[in-house]
């Protein structure tokens, strides 16, 4: 058995080494380059070319007839501002995306004098630095459009990158260099070979954890449990579902969809698209972005988008508020149906509270929520309370009404299910023994109550999604600052940042109360213990 687990450990730790070197950089206030490369162009004007602008057959062209033929045939880059920093180059795409050009990189190179001999060769020459994003893989295209323009060009890309194709005349390739002559378009197809190799590695390394899930699965299957072994199990089960959640959610906010700056062009400017691409690796290929993505939740880092292209939002109060709301409101529901599941009544009577929990249940959040609004308006001051978005004392007395209407609204799941089994325990044999020896009631309640709570808290996981799911509503119309309210303005705004920050909350909710409810359940089950 150690022998398995040594090298399955060893499998797993050469399938890890590629990944350490992926790009897990600190961001700060300052926007660097994040991924640049160098461009020179240099465009012949021919003696043939000069010739048609020599209008007196002088053999010269004068300064007149040298702007004309810069007029008519000099390259057009149209450069575009962007800020104090950058400039869009239109007439280059990069995977059909323009680039974001630093403009103090750019120099231009001059070689002629007036009077301009005709029978010679001129140039005119631009060269710069360029910064772009990528389409999210390892082989990508620059294109250059110069319609009528020819000379020479050459580029260098970062060492790690290799030129795999080009449309280059007599072109001279080394590895991440290439120059050739142009002839009004220039096509360069290259490879990112550091992301090629390690896509090999992440598609194994995927494979291998999932063989290591597997087999966490099968050793914890089944058979009998004791303390320790049933929180590992929990845990990890948990984990686990913790995993997958967060990948779906990373998968769909930043693999599947549009273009990285569709996606965040709705709340930002050119340069803060560009630092946000930066920051989440969005020019990356997915794995580099899913190692990155796991780096920011780990230390936090995930939370610094909840204020990008938004007012500011608070997110320690949001999720302290909620998190209340959610506390208050499971202590009151579970309580409250414990408490009148176990009052003894007739199985033949009509039980009234069923029939108003019931009918709660059937009521839409929103709705309920409104219709309470309405009927508070005849008294102003708990009105206010209720809708201004104010601190301290009001909002406290909002977030205890709040909680009080969410246990009104999930209460009825709970209820029936313990008023059910605590029906069902009256009837059995032991109650009437205690009850002919004369055990008091309130001692019987005790042994009823202990063996309602059982079943009562094994499906007290599945109601917490209601809940958690009505909670964002309340907070919506209540206008609660907590993370519900952080969900729908992301939604509305198209912020993904505020929505992937409210459903890690969820998530992270949803897997403590699942390990809290098994380890309630080993305390209040006996058959669990042994």
């Amino acid at each position: 058995m150690i022998k398995k687990i040594i090298i399955v450990l060893f499998i797993i730790s050469i399938l890890l080494i590629p990944s350490i070197h992926a790009k897990n950089s600190n961001i700060n206030s300052e926007i660097k380059d994040r991924y640049s490369g160098h461009i020179f162009i240099k465009q012949i004007f021919s003696p043939q070319l000069k010739k048609e602008y020599d209008k007196d057959h002088s053999g010269y062209l004068d300064f007149s007839e040298f702007l004309k033929l810069l007029d008519e045939n000099m390259m057009k880059l149209n450069f575009t501002p962007a800020g104090n920093y950058f400039l869009i180059f239109h007439n280059l795409t990069i995977d059909g995306r323009n680039p974001i050009v630093n403009l103090k990189g750019i120099h231009k190179y001059e070689n002629y004098s007036f009077p301009m001999p005709v029978n010679t060769s001129s140039y005119y020459a631009i060269s710069f630095n360029f910064t772009f994003y990528l389409n999210g893989t390892y082989d990508h295209t620059l294109k250059i459009s110069l319609p009528d323009v020819s000379g020479m060009f050459s580029i260098a890309l970062p060492k790690n990158d290799t030129i795999l194709q080009s449309n280059l005349i007599d072109s001279i390739t080394e590895k991440n260099k290439i120059k050739g002559r142009f002839d009004s378009s220039i096509i360069i197809k290259f490879r990112e070979e550091y992301y090629y190799r390690m896509s090999i590695y992440a598609y194994s390394f995927l494979a291998a954890l999932i063989g290591v899930f597997v087999f966490i699965a099968y050793k914890f299957r089944g058979g009998r449990v004791k303390g320790i072994k049933l929180l590992i199990r929990s845990t990890l089960r948990n984990l686990f579902a913790l995993f997958i959640v967060l990948t779906i959610l990373f998968y769909i906010l930043w693999v599947f969809g549009p273009p990285p700056q569709v996606r965040v062009g709705g709340i930002s400017d050119i340069v803060m698209r560009f630092y946000i691409i930066k920051y989440y690796h969005l020019d990356r290929p997915w794995y580099d972005q899913y190692l990155n993505w796991w780096h920011l939740i780990l230390t936090g880092g995930i939370t610094k988008g909840v204020n990008w292209g938004t007012q500011p939002i608070d997110l320690k109060n949001a999720i302290i508020v909620s998190l209340t709301i959610f506390i208050l409101t499971t202590v009151i529901t579970y309580f409250s149906s414990l408490y009148l599941a176990i009052r003894k009544k007739s199985p033949r009577s009509l039980d009234i509270y069923a029939a108003i929990f019931l009918a709660l249940y059937s009521i839409p959040t929103f709705y309920a929520s409104l219709v309470i609004l309405q009927t508070f308006q005849n008294w102003p001051l708990l009105y206010d309370a209720l809708v201004s978005p104010t601190n301290g004392w009001q909002e406290g007395i909002r977030i205890i009404i709040a909680s009080l209407i969410l246990s009104l609204l999930t209460i009825a799941r709970p209820y029936l299910i313990a008023h059910s089994i605590a029906n069902r325990e009256y009837m059995e044999p032991y109650v009437k023994t205690f009850q002919a020896v004369g055990l008091t009631p309130k001692r019987i309640k005790k042994f009823i109550k202990k063996s309602t709570m059982i079943p009562t808290m094994t499906d007290l996981v599945l109601n917490f999604g209601w809940i958690l799911t009505a909670q964002v509503f309340l907070e919506v119309i209540f206008h609660i600052k907590g993370i519900g309210l952080i969900l729908f303005k992301g939604t509305i705004n198209g912020n993904p940042f505020q929505i992937q920050i409210a459903i890690i909350y969820f998530s992270l909710v949803m897997i403590a109360a699942s390990i809290f409810s098994d380890i309630v359940i080993y305390f209040l089950d006996p058959r669990v213990r042994r």
